[in-house]
């Protein structure tokens, strides 16, 4: 294996961003707890699906979108093709809306089909999480496919035992895009307070693809972090952070695929700002057994500003979202088992505003002008303890609900309210230490979004089929306030399998799951296209229209899929591989249905040299074909793409580090489904970084 995963590598050199050294080198790989499932257990042994991405695998992946980001978590895909602005994410064959986003424990709930999803810089974090599965027990609407929590630094993550302040200085190239990079980072605590500073930059051009084509794609944004922590009391820690991003695009609106631009894509001058405001604090003072309660107040908003290039028509698209969560857990003993309870609230409000110059009431198609309110409450209680009816080993049971109540309303129509309760039971039996299955029951719902229930205004225009331009036909959308939650339920049975104690090596892990999800009452979006008969005839307007698009209820679906793991390390040698395959349909029917992908398989291994201070490491991802008999548009050859990294840090405890890689080794022409174009051709990586703490 070291003979495959050294010829393998390319290029090689040197990093570790400012953020990753300290906080990987005071990581575990031991214990594992994944903090978005609000329990104690660590992820060998929680009933469910876990994965996480930390601050040593951010450095050497040297992520720069969504996708380098994420597509090493089982189960997540992102699609929408190269651009940072049309890229989308799914989970478990769920897309966007029914996948939570979290920064720093605040919700992220801005989704677009045409302006993003999610706007941060990769360079600002220090790890992510994925809970995967349905989450609504826990999250409420919008969690059936799973959660993905991503985190920023803090002074904490950075500075070790004795060191009172540093700072990061850093910089890249990517050749496929010709992107430069660069960030400064400043932090830093003196008696109970502490603090950070963070501004990166990113700019970018068309991007070269695998099928020899460039994508335009001019892309430059700039993001900072600011938090600050205190140590208020014993026990009592407050840490507020700012985190903002800045960014400029010219392409076309859609900037998923190949976007070819034209009378129904206009090229536009997009501007992206977000500002995610966010206050955690945690109160478990040590001369109060009782109380342990996290609190996460915070404020976030989001817009995409756009500009037609040609006829200079505005469209503009802004959310903003207020929250604030309260959990409190009690750990207790009941009877044989140690128990813990966590009881929480929370509170949220989206409201968005929608604007098109080129309609005279200012409104835009697909984006009204609406309010949307959630509370709930919820509980989980987590048992731990000895198997019952003399087994041997040890039972673990998870049981949880929430209730929800929500409502949503426009300036101008009544407000439309409905409830729903998420319960969750799972449980893992553990035989022996290194062996133990799980099994998991959950609900989920989503309801219905702003967009759905009121559409308005204009999907589309034509010219008109007699006349010609410049007059033209309009395919309108109708609002839909009778809209009901989608509604899951997924279960899921597992098992792990620790074996490095039995062979002799440093780490050797499995695990596998299969799981089954069945869906009520999806929400899908009708497009009725067909032209009025009095468009054929004199006076050609009486009326004349294209139709309409209407968001709709409809039957069932069930999605089934599986996800196996293996970790193993020894010595200087470590390898993560995945392996993921997922099948939707309707239930009626038969066809298929949801975000799916085809079966894949990612492989990532490294040889570490450490009298050299070298990091030598590949990457493979490989996918079947994916042929589903009622996507034709959407069939995809297999393909095998391959990555090469290297890290050397050329001075021995010194902060000098140099990252570098070729992605897409051997110029694979391959795309995805839901792309509808290649994904980029062989690119070169350089970074160089130096960080000093004192």
């Amino acid at each position: 294996m070291k003979r495959v995963f050294l010829a393998s590598t390319a290029l090689f050199a040197l990093a570790t961003p400012a953020f990753a050294q300290t906080a990987s080198e005071e990581t575990s790989e031991d214990v594992i707890i994944v903090e978005t499932t609000y329990t104690e257990l660590d992820r060998f042994v929680y009933p469910g699906a876990t994965a996480t991405v930390d601050a040593e695998a951010l450095d050497l992946s040297r992520p720069s979108d969504l996708d380098d980001l994420l597509r090493q978590l089982p189960g997540v895909d992102v699609s929408g093709g190269p651009r940072r602005t049309g890229q989308t994410i799914s989970l478990r064959g769920q897309g966007r809306e029914n996948t939570t986003l979290l920064l720093d424990g605040a919700r992220q709930n801005f989704g677009s089909a045409h302006d993003g999803v999610f706007f941060v810089d990769p360079a600002l974090l220090v790890g992510v999480e994925a809970v995967r599965g349905p989450a609504s027990a826990l999250f409420g609407s919008g969690a059936s496919g799973g959660v993905i929590a991503f985190r920023t630094a803090s002074a904490d993550d950075l500075l070790g035992n004795g060191e009172s302040w540093g700072y990061g200085l850093g910089a890249g190239y990517r050749s496929v895009d010709e992107e430069q990079r660069g960030s400064v980072s400043l932090y830093g605590r003196t008696g109970q307070f502490d603090v950070l500073a963070s501004i990166s930059s990113r700019r970018s051009g068309d991007i070269a693809l695998g099928s020899g084509n460039d994508l335009p794609a001019d892309d430059e944004s700039i993001s900072g972090l600011f938090k600050l922590g205190a140590d208020l009391a014993d026990g009592i820690r407050a840490e507020l952070s700012w985190q903002t991003f800045e960014g400029s695009a010219i392409e076309p609106n859609n900037g998923q695929g190949a976007g070819a631009v034209g009378a129904f894509n206009a090229l536009v001058d997009k501007d992206i700002t977000s500002d995610a405001i966010t206050l955690n604090t945690t109160i478990a003072p040590s001369t109060i057994s009782w109380l342990d309660l996290d609190v996460t107040v915070y404020r976030n908003e989001t817009g995409v500003d756009e500009t037609e290039t040609g006829t200079g028509r505005e469209l503009r698209r802004d959310l903003e979202t207020n929250g604030i969560r309260l959990d409190q857990r009690f750990d207790f003993t009941l009877g044989a088992f140690d128990a813990g309870l966590t009881m929480g609230g929370e509170y949220y409000e989206d409201t968005q505003d929608g604007y098109d110059s080129a309609d005279t009431s200012g409104v835009r198609g697909g984006a009204p002008d609406a309010a949307s309110r959630f509370t709930a409450g919820w509980m989980q209680l987590e048992l731990d303890g000895p198997a019952p009816l003399g087994l041997p080993g040890r039972l673990i049971l998870l049981p949880g609900v929430r209730q929800d109540s929500f409502e949503t309303s426009t300036p101008t129509t009544a407000t439309v309210s409905n409830d729903a309760t998420s319960s969750r039971l799972a449980a893992t039996y553990a035989p022996i230490n290194d062996l133990n299955v799980f099994v998991s029951w959950g609900e989920a719902f989503r309801a219905p979004s702003i967009n759905e229930l009121y559409l308005d205004g204009t999907h589309f225009s034509l010219p008109h089929i007699i006349l010609g331009p410049p007059t033209f036909i309009s395919n309108e959308f109708i609002a839909n306030p009778d809209l009901l939650p989608e509604e899951t339920e997924t279960l899921e049975i597992g098992v792990r399998i620790d074996l490095s104690d039995r062979v002799d090596l440093d780490r050797l892990d499995m695990s596998a799951s299969w799981y089954q999800t069945d869906a009520e009452n999806l929400i899908d979006l009708f497009v009725d296209f067909a032209f009025d008969p009095t468009c054929f005839a004199p006076p050609f307007f009486a009326p004349c229209s294209a139709g309409t698009t209407q968001s709709r209820n409809v039957g069932a679906a069930e999605l089934e899929g599986y996800e196996i793991q293996l970790g193993l390390a020894e010595g200087p040698f470590s390898l993560d591989a995945s392996l993921t395959g997922i099948d939707g349909k309707d239930v009626a029917t038969g066809d298929p249905l949801g975000s799916l992908a085809p079966t894949r398989l990612f492989l990532d291994g490294r040889w570490r040299f450490d009298e050299t201070r070298l990091t030598l490491g590949g990457r493979i991802e490989a996918a079947g074909e994916y042929d589903e008999p009622l996507a034709t548009s959407e069939h995809r050859p297999g393909y095998i793409v391959a990555d090469a990294y290297a890290r050397w840090q050329p001075i021995a405890d010194s902060g000098l580090r140099i990252n570098a890689g070729v992605e897409n080794l051997f110029d694979h022409d391959y795309d995805r489904v839901f792309a509808g174009v290649s994904e980029p051709g062989r690119s070169v990586r350089l970074d160089v970084s130096w960080s000093q703490n004192f």
